[in-house]
């Protein structure tokens, strides 16, 4: 299926939307097998600069790893999204259908580093009540799958 098939879904999801203001995930990482290997959860706040969102992400793992992502996102065209991350490499670009939201985006593990990049792959899933999201991440080095996250995003209005 491509993203484009989701047009009739609703409730219609626009990413630039949902994660205006504050926003909390809870998931699982999961091994190439399939295998749980760490919790995650994020905090989000997402605030308007002119046409640009931009978003202040802090992770946090259950192995005690933390990061933070600062992201630029801004909508290009009727259905077209681009960002940038400060652990991004290039922009990220994806497209919304109905209540889908696809996109693409390679991250810098080891900045500096380009042996250490991976190649991330979301596919978000705007659930009925439209304040919940569902989000699976693949998570690809050298074009083999080294691990998938599933997590669920929960609006805080």
């Amino acid at each position: 299926m491509t993203v484009a098939d989701f047009a009739g879904e609703r409730p219609r999801f626009d990413p630039t939307q949902f994660f205006t203001g504050h926003t909390r995930s809870n998931g699982v990482m999961e091994n190439r097998g399939g295998a749980p290997i760490r919790r995650v959860s994020t905090e989000t706040f997402g605030q308007w600069q002119g046409s640009t969102l931009v978003l202040e992400q802090d992770l946090a793992f259950s192995d005690g790893q933390r990061q933070h992502r600062s992201w630029r996102i801004r909508k290009v065209g009727t259905h077209r999204y681009q960002a940038t991350a400060n652990d991004m490499v290039g922009a990220a670009t994806g497209e919304a259908y109905g209540n889908v939201f696809h996109w693409t985006f390679t991250l810098a593990l080891a900045p500096g580093n380009p042996l250490a990049n991976v190649e991330m792959s979301q596919w978000m899933y705007l659930q009925a009540d439209g304040r919940t999201m569902v989000n699976h991440t693949t998570i690809r080095k050298f074009g083999l799958v080294v691990a998938q996250v599933t997590e669920q995003f929960r609006h805080a209005r």
